[in-house]
């Protein structure tokens, strides 16, 4: 049954990406006109990413209300359950929101920033107050050092939604690496507690992807827009502490997941500070745009952000959850190679002409 439902997911996101895009092209709506700092050069629609998260949404609906038929030998606990994801419904709809109205009609940044600072709040406060034995626990942590933890887990969270959305440049990228994170993610979970829901419930934002990348992939007939990356973004904020306060997955293995969306994102707007760009203005400086501008295709990029999350990224994240005493290692193996390449390819640095 449960491949019944995956399969389902995967069909109403393709089928709601396929709509989506017709229906904008026909009235012009939500229409992504190609400026000199964009990868594309004709006008496409995008806020795309409404088919993922309603896919997703329905995915986690029919998962919670009918586990009974989907995975009958898990016995869940409904009410936490259901407590759980209505705190993700009240941080990730203002974000969806705000991301609509920014792809329909640019908004302030300082008013995407506050929104942000409001939905990773939630996020955090919901899991600090039920925690017991994490990483929020005060019992573990003085009350200033707990304060700070607590600080930094709602910088990284909004973090994490902009820098999705700042990786979210060339055909098919974002999704693929959605994709790769939520399955991989949710292999290392069912290791860990293949009794506990979560590992299903990370893995169907991946699905949810999946339909949407038929419509998405080079050449992409659509893109998912601030609605979809900021709202991927938030979801996977939602999961790190989720995961985290439940013992399932530790936020190292996590950052080393998102190491080429992190250390891209990261270092390349370090960069353009310490170059005195503008960094809020759009621009063709990461890793990945560097690497399809000089192979003339978003394809090569996209190969490469496979090859290098098969290859190095997933075992490296394996071993981090097998090996936890040693988390922190592991990340700083997994890093510094990509940081080296960055450096090699002038991430953040405009190209002279």
């Amino acid at each position: 049954m449960l491949l019944i439902l995956f399969f389902i997911t995967i069909a109403i996101s393709f089928i709601c990406s396929y709509s989506i895009e017709k229906l904008f092209v026909k009235y012009s709506l939500f229409l992504d006109v190609p400026t000199k700092r964009s990868s594309h050069d004709m006008p496409k629609p995008t806020a795309g990413g409404i088919s993922i998260l309603l896919s997703y949404l329905i995915y986690i609906f029919l998962l919670s209300s009918f586990n009974h038929i989907f995975i009958p030998e898990l016995d869940a606990n409904q009410e936490e359950t259901n407590q759980v994801f209505y705190i993700l419904l009240i941080s990730l709809v203002p974000i969806i929101i705000i991301g609509l109205v920014d792809d329909l009609k640019k908004v302030n940044i300082s008013l995407r920033l506050l929104v942000q600072l409001f939905s990773a709040t939630i996020i955090i406060y919901y899991f600090y107050i039920r925690s017991d034995n994490n990483i929020f626990d005060v019992n573990t942590y003085s009350q200033q050092a707990s304060f700070m933890i607590v600080v930094l887990s709602i910088i990284l969270s909004m973090w994490l939604m902009n820098l999705y959305n700042f990786m979210d440049g060339i055909d098919g990228y974002a999704s693929i690496q959605c994709i790769f994170v939520s399955l991989s993610a949710s292999i290392l979970a069912y290791i860990n507690s293949s009794d506990d829901f979560m590992y299903l419930y990370i893995l169907g934002l991946g699905l949810a992807s999946i339909g949407f990348l038929g419509r998405n992939i080079y050449p992409a007939k659509i893109f998912m827009g601030d609605t979809g990356s900021v709202s991927i973004g938030c979801i996977f904020a939602f999961f790190i502490f989720y995961s985290a306060s439940e013992s399932i997955l530790s936020i190292y293995t996590w950052l080393i997941l998102l190491s080429l969306f992190v250390v891209d994102s990261s270092y390349t707007l370090l960069v353009r500070i310490v170059t005195k760009k503008n960094i809020a203005e759009a621009h063709l400086t990461h890793a990945f745009h560097k690497v399809a501008r000089k192979s003339n295709s978003p394809i090569i990029a996209n190969k490469i952000l496979m090859y290098i999350n098969i290859f190095w990224v997933f075992p490296l994240a394996a071993v981090s959850n097998i090996y936890i005493n040693y988390n922190f290692i592991v990340t700083i193996i997994v890093y510094l190679p990509l940081l080296f390449f960055l450096i090699n390819i002038g991430a953040g640095l405009e190209e002279e002409h």
